[in-house]
């Protein structure tokens, strides 16, 4: 079998896995029961693995927010001492089939969200979505207010979604994406929609519970439009666990950044990291006083959304959000059109009406991107390096990331003959 041959069946295996697998929300458990390989000391942030003096400043507060949190630490100092010299074990989410949005943190005893491919069986993770406030760990702030957030959370709020999806047998987001479908989600940056139709699906089973606190969490949980991100993150986990390390793959199976650099991961490659310089997610500033000068570079692992395929892959199904970032109904379809020229896959369970009824693109092919010279383009909140969210926007994925890759596995081929 020659070597175009074998990256072919390859890609399609890859793909296959993509399309096919069935993301399930089933439970909400402790970070350190249920992520492999998680120890008590162990943290992880957000983006590819990066050297610990590099961290930005909100990855910082928020990695010793989350010491303080659970107990390993005192205070900063003292936490930020025990990163350098290693005692805390600061490692990439999604090395962990984790993700961490923005400057997210997530330690051991934190509540997170397990979902299960129930048709390759990969499973992925997240803490649940904050909430409105911006004043929070995953946007780099960290005090009394916040620690007490953050115990409410492990102690009230994540056993009661625990509980509340148990007794629904889990959520399949499959069909959330489908009864969604023309509602104008993109579901990387807007899911209003989505998040209220599983609000309204699990409240039932909130109502019919006894768990301590439920008024204040019934408000907390149904009043997020923000709060089916979070799922998905661990959804696309889920189902990329099992499509990557397919030999001789061309697909895009990871993809995040750390605020310094941006980093994509191909099935075929294993589990490296090809980076380059963060660019910065620039669009609609969050105040007027903002400047690009302000921002991190991309920084966060929700952009997993769209290596499933969502957010600004699937630009034309939320033109709303394009709009809003001051761009128009054209370049909502232009970006579509862009993954679709450099995808192998289509996701057809949640047809988008006013692109005459055509799935969103999954399953981006470094060949093609580098071949053609065509990027995808990645929606997101970018981060502000004082801690916070300045802005709602986007930013092309960078093209050197993919030749990087391509020419990896080229050696990796040349290595095996």
């Amino acid at each position: 079998m020659n070597i175009e041959t074998q990256i072919e069946e390859a890609n399609k295996k890859t793909v296959d896995v993509l399309v096919k697998g069935r993301p399930v929300w089933t439970d909400v458990q402790p970070a350190g029961d249920v992520i492999p390989n998680m120890k008590s000391n162990t943290i992880l942030i957000a983006g590819p693995p990066i050297d610990v003096q590099k961290i930005v400043y909100p990855v910082k507060v928020a990695l010793c927010g989350a010491a303080i949190y659970e107990g390993l630490a005192q205070n900063a100092d003292e936490a930020w001492n025990m990163v350098l010299n290693g005692e805390i074990e600061v490692a990439s989410a999604q090395d962990y089939s984790c993700a961490c949005g923005a400057a997210m943190a997530t330690s051991a005893s934190m509540p997170v969200i397990v979902c299960e491919d129930k048709t390759f069986g990969g499973k992925g993770f997240c803490v649940p979505h904050p909430g409105t406030s911006l004043h929070v760990l995953r946007w780099g702030f960290y005090d009394d207010e916040i620690q007490r957030e953050l115990e409410w959370f492990r102690d009230y709020y994540g056993p009661a979604l625990g509980e509340t999806v148990r007794k629904a047998r889990g959520v399949d987001l499959h069909m959330v994406l489908a009864k969604t479908a023309g509602m104008g989600d993109e579901n990387h940056n807007r899911q209003p929609a989505a998040s209220m139709f599983m609000a309204l699906h699990l409240l039932p089973f909130m109502l019919d519970s006894d768990f301590p606190k439920k008024d204040r969490i019934i408000k907390e949980y149904t009043a997020n439009d923000r709060f089916f991100l979070h799922v998905m993150m661990a959804g696309a986990e889920s189902v990329i666990y099992s499509a990557r390390n397919i030999p001789m793959s061309t697909v895009m199976v990871g993809m995040g950044g750390n605020g310094v650099e941006f980093g994509l991961k191909f099935s075929g490659t294993g589990d490296e990291w090809f980076t380059t310089p963060a660019p910065k997610i620039l669009g609609q500033f969050l105040n007027p006083s903002y400047t690009a000068d302000d921002m991190l570079g991309f920084l966060g692992d929700s952009c997993v959304t769209e290596v499933y395929g969502l957010g600004g892959m699937s630009a034309v199904a939320g033109p709303g959000y394009v709009r809003l970032t001051g761009h128009d109904f054209s370049e909502a379809k232009r970006r579509t059109e862009n993954a679709r020229a450099v995808c192998l896959g289509e996701h057809k369970f949640a047809p988008i009406p006013w692109d005459d009824f055509r799935g969103f693109p999954v399953g981006v092919d470094m060949r093609k991107v580098v071949g053609l010279n065509i990027v995808p383009t990645s929606h997101g909140g970018g981060t502000l390096k004082a801690g916070g969210q300045g802005t709602a926007g986007s930013c092309d994925f960078p093209i050197e990331c993919f030749k990087e890759g391509l020419v990896a596995l080229s050696e990796k081929v040349k290595g095996a003959k």
